[in-house]
């Protein structure tokens, strides 16, 4: 069996996981239509969710209303926002990795002393994803930030990662 070359660009994307007993539908829904908001839409009205998401407009207005009660979103009637408290779910995964605040004093000394910016990132799948990153102050910046996701295999990062797997 050939395998695929370690910095091969992905053939293509892994099969979604199936749903077994186990699985809350629900609760699925919910991640897609936190996971619709973005830098290009970071404002949407309910039947831009609902199409975004894959989901029927009464499906993803109770989701809505359920994440606006909640305080994870606000609405002005019209226009659903992610309020800040959603970084209380990606905050989660970081507090709970204590590695990442011993590497941020050492990450921010190297970024002073070479000038450039310093980056920590996992593998995810094919992707990796920041989860510390200490820039700096330049005319030209780059707009990753923590939470920012790339191709693996485009990137020194990515294929540093997939060396250990």
């Amino acid at each position: 069996m050939a395998s695929q070359p370690p910095f091969a660009a992905p053939s293509q994307s892994p099969a979604p996981p199936q749903p077994g007993d186990s699985y809350v539908q629900s609760f699925a829904r919910g991640l897609q239509v936190i996971r619709c908001f973005s830098a290009e839409a970071p404002a949407q009205t309910l039947t831009e969710v609902a199409v975004r998401s894959g989901l029927s407009r009464a499906g993803a207005r109770r989701i809505l209303l359920t994440l606006q009660t909640l305080g994870y979103v606000h609405s002005d009637g019209r226009l659903f926002r992610l309020t800040p408290r959603i970084l209380d779910l990606g905050f989660a995964y970081l507090s709970s990795m204590p590695i990442w605040n011993l590497a941020e004093p050492a990450m921010q000394a190297l970024a002073a002393q070479v000038g450039e910016s310093c980056s920590a990132a996992v593998l995810e799948g094919t992707d990796i994803v920041y989860v510390l990153r200490v820039p700096t102050h330049k005319i030209m910046s780059i707009g990753l930030g923590v939470g920012s996701r790339l191709p693996a295999y485009c990137t020194s990062m990515g294929r540093m990662l997939m060396t250990g797997q």
